[in-house]
């Protein structure tokens, strides 16, 4: 039976996936149609905190989730891509959404549609926010899919906190090719006189933000201005707000990139007076925090079985010039051994952006296709690379990469990195849970 769900749901998104338009017009006015046909279940959300920006969204969002379920509030959350499973987008109370309820609302989407262009996210945001308004929940955690402005997820008419995380460049052909017009896309979310919490932002995108806020009324907490993160040691961190300072125990995401991450959930959770939230659970709530594929390190399954004991596997999502320079930092930690890449990217991307700060610290880069994607021009990124003093090579999957690594190597950290796409189908083949 749970069988049959499945193949169901998966038919039904592929039926969805045939609806995009020929033509993408940078409007709401899709889903709108569609949620007054159905009831507009966007205007029956519980309290909702909107996250927008190019890296560290889904982080944030799982810290925030963390915090708030340790406080034993009912919390919905949507986020995306998923990694394995559609499903990963959708948390109802916490819990990812069950095949026979997303099949409801997806088949009623689908039905009050009829046939209409529309996109993929467009239709299936629309249903989860119809599952979202049928049951009760404390609160919704909501994050934007590549924009702001005309983001599909953007229908909300109010939220009680906004979040921008911190832009770059990425996903220019739909949002510009320069940070002041991405960030004007991004700050699309705010709301009259609903504060926002911004988390460290290059000079342009702050400047961005800033005058943005002031047409709408918008309290900003500014990472540098009205909240800072210091780092003590390896054990905690301390948050500034204002005058007011607070010791957090660094939390189990890998990274000092994440600390920065948690500080942003730790001043929504600071600055929100909705809820009555205890000090401990909110820490505990943050060192608790979990989220798959950013710098996850494998330490057991199927490729770790291949790759044996003398290697760690390392995996991150991350696929732009942002991820690249959190990557170079801890790059710069794990001198004391040797580091192999292994390496996937979807096509349209800009794969020697990414590398070209990296190779520096690699003594073997393979280039892997992405499944049931494009990916990247393999012969290319070998040809860019050919006289950086460089071991490189195509190589057909995840599998035959880590045998080149073990055959001609001793032992040392493996990074598998370049595509959140990438990230899901290393974490289905080596057979890891990710709820």
């Amino acid at each position: 039976m749970i069988f049959n769900f499945v193949l169901r749901s998966e038919k039904i998104l592929k039926r969805l996936e045939l609806l995009h338009p020929k033509q993408i017009d940078l409007s709401l006015n899709r889903s709108l149609k569609l949620l007054k046909k159905i009831g507009d279940p966007h205007k029956k959300l519980p309290p909702t905190i909107h996250v927008a920006g190019t890296n560290g969204k889904g982080s944030t969002i799982a810290f925030l989730r963390s915090i708030f379920e340790k406080n034993s509030l009912k919390v919905h959350t949507y986020t995306s891509p998923h990694l394995i499973k559609f499903n990963e987008r959708i948390r109802i109370n916490s819990k990812i959404i069950q095949n026979d309820f997303l099949i409801e609302l997806l088949e009623e989407c689908e039905f009050y549609n009829k046939k209409n262009p529309i996109t993929f996210f467009e239709i299936t945001t629309v249903a989860a926010y119809l599952g979202f308004s049928r049951i009760k929940a404390d609160i919704l955690l909501l994050e934007t899919g590549l924009g702001g402005k005309f983001d599909a997820t953007n229908v909300i008419s109010s939220s009680f906190c906004t979040v921008i995380t911190p832009i770059s460049m990425d996903h220019m052909s739909f949002l510009g090719n320069s940070i002041k017009s991405i960030t004007k896309e991004k700050v699309g979310i705010f709301k009259n006189n609903i504060p926002s919490v911004i988390a460290p932002q290059s000079r342009q995108a702050l400047e961005i933000i800033e005058n943005e806020s002031k047409k709408k009324n918008v309290k900003l907490y500014r990472y540098n201005s009205e909240w800072k993160v210091c780092i003590k040691n390896n054990k905690f961190f301390t948050l500034k707000l204002g005058t007011s300072e607070y010791n957090i125990a660094t939390p189990k995401l890998y990274g000092k990139h994440q600390l920065y991450n948690a500080g942003t959930a730790l001043i929504v959770s600071k600055i929100q007076d909705k809820f009555k939230l205890k000090d401990n659970l909110i820490s505990q709530g943050v060192y608790e925090t979990f989220w798959p594929a950013r710098m996850q390190q494998l330490k057991d399954g199927k490729l770790k079985n291949i790759a044996g004991n003398n290697f760690e596997i390392w995996l991150d999502g991350g696929h732009n010039i942002h991820a690249a320079e959190m990557l170079k930092d801890n790059f710069e930690k794990w001198r004391d051994k040797k580091l192999f890449m292994i390496f996937g990217m979807i096509g349209g991307k800009k794969p020697e952006q990414f590398l070209k700060n990296l190779v520096q610290y690699i003594s073997f880069l393979q280039i892997i296709p992405i499944q049931n994607h494009k990916s990247i021009n393999q012969e290319k990124i070998i040809s860019f690379f050919k006289n950086k003093n460089l071991s490189i090579q195509n190589t057909k999957c995840i599998n035959e990469a880590l045998e080149n690594i073990k055959k001609n190597y001793s032992g040392g950290r493996i990074i598998i990195c370049g595509s959140l796409y990438l990230a899901g189908e290393i974490l289905k083949i080596n057979g890891t849970k990710i709820y």
